[in-house]
């Protein structure tokens, strides 16, 4: 097996700031867009139990040395046309492996693939990324394989004790986890003008045309539900109502300039946006170019999320997909990973390593990895925990009500 090389320098994190910077990847107007983008339910606890069924592993078939895997853009370390840990996986095992940045947005991936799981026909991907509010949902339908622990030995001895048996997938039948992050509220104190501290900032009517709401509808009745006191986790039809009526003033007042998937980070970049909901990890890219950049977990609250790794039902590579799933459970890949993306790894051992990495680097290598791998908001510690929240397993009956309201405001 060839070593897993450690953190390659500035380099990366350079291409990592420039695609965030110039690459949209979404529509800025007012209007769905990329409906539910990115993130979802909390990795740690949360309301209800997992949907889906009790679900013993499948039998799997031998190697096929193929594997074709969905994911995120700019979620896996890249240095130059390739990533590192993809080539050293094709390497060390023989598997030909194919890899599809292809998911914008959870739903309207989850509607390219959905009629294909009805019936029963295979979507081409043996592995997909999704959020865990997604994860529930294909559960629910029958629409994941049960994955094999026994194949997964490095998820068993390196995964944190908080990602295990999630609220959303009891004892990860379904799905092991990718990357972890928080949904809270970036800005430019440049810009503002002053430091922000609450949701409220998202309704001040001095950012007029300036502020930036999220497309993702979990997300953005999250926070405006915390806003009015209200927990995510428990949040009635009626609580999401008065969020609706929150964003339909901030809509009609003219203080929204847009409802944003990804492409949130490049109006952060060049100055459209001054303050915006925001994923963690991309605010510190972006830091890089900006010093005046902030981000911030309101006094309120924020959203907590996970995305998972997954085998649909119909894979044609089911044992190839986890194969690659417990390569990436090795703590020094994990590490590798977390340095490019800067969202949480779920490998307990990534933030000693990324120390370590720290320790031996120098200058502004040095500075940056010292900040991933003590920052609270990449590796949450207990007090950040109890200041997030996770989203709400709904039922079929709840979602269709939670995305009509929020159409309404998008749409309007």
């Amino acid at each position: 097996m060839t070593e897993a090389q450690p953190f390659r320098g500035l380099t990366d994190r350079i291409t990592r700031r420039e695609v965030l910077r110039r690459a949209g990847r979404g529509s800025m107007a007012l209007g769905m867009g990329a409906f539910l983008a990115a993130c979802g339910i909390g990795g740690q606890g949360g309301s209800g139990e997992s949907p889906g069924p009790d679900a013993s592993p499948e039998e799997l078939p031998p190697l096929a040395n193929e594997l074709v895997m969905a994911n995120w853009p700019l979620y896996i370390d890249k240095a130059g046309p390739t990533s590192p840990t993809l080539q050293s996986f094709s390497e060390d095992t023989g598997i030909d492996m194919e890899y599809q940045t292809v998911i914008n947005d959870n739903e309207e991936f989850f509607g390219t693939i959905r009629e294909s799981l009805a019936r029963d026909d295979t979507v081409g991907f043996d592995i997909i990324v999704i959020t865990d509010w997604l994860v529930a949902k294909m559960v629910r339908l029958g629409f994941l394989r049960s994955l094999d622990h026994s194949r997964l030995p490095n998820f068993e001895a390196n995964a944190f004790p908080k990602f295990k048996d999630p609220s959303y997938d009891s004892d990860n039948m379904h799905s092991i986890p990718w990357a972890a992050g928080i949904t809270g509220i970036g800005y430019d104190i440049e810009l503002t003008g002053r430091e922000l501290t609450s949701v409220e900032d998202l309704f001040d009517p001095s950012f007029e045309g300036h502020v930036g709401m999220f497309s993702e509808m979990r997300d953005t009745f999250g926070l405006v539900l915390l806003s009015q006191g209200v927990a995510p986790e428990t949040a009635t039809v009626a609580d999401v109502e008065g969020a609706q009526r929150r964003l339909l003033e901030q809509r009609d007042a003219g203080i929204v300039r847009g409802y944003y998937g990804n492409d949130y980070s490049d109006g952060i970049a060049n100055g459209d946006l001054w303050v915006s909901m925001a994923w963690s990890g991309d605010v510190f890219a972006l830091q890089l170019d900006n010093p005046n950049l902030r981000f911030i977990i309101p006094e309120e609250g924020a959203m907590r999320w996970t995305d998972n790794m997954c085998i649909p039902s119909t894979a044609e590579h089911p044992t190839d997909a986890h194969e690659f799933m417990n390569y990436v459970y090795q703590p020094r890949i994990a590490a590798n990973i977390t340095e490019w993306v800067w969202y949480e790894s779920p490998v307990s051992q990534a933030p000693a390593l990324i120390a370590e990495d720290a320790a031996a680097a120098k200058g502004e290598d040095a500075e940056l990895l010292d900040t991933l791998a003590t920052s609270p908001l990449v590796f949450p510690d207990e007090a950040t925990v109890a200041n997030t929240h996770n989203y709400k397993v709904l039922d079929e009956e709840e979602e269709m009500a939670w995305n009509e309201l929020f159409q309404a405001v998008t749409q309007g």
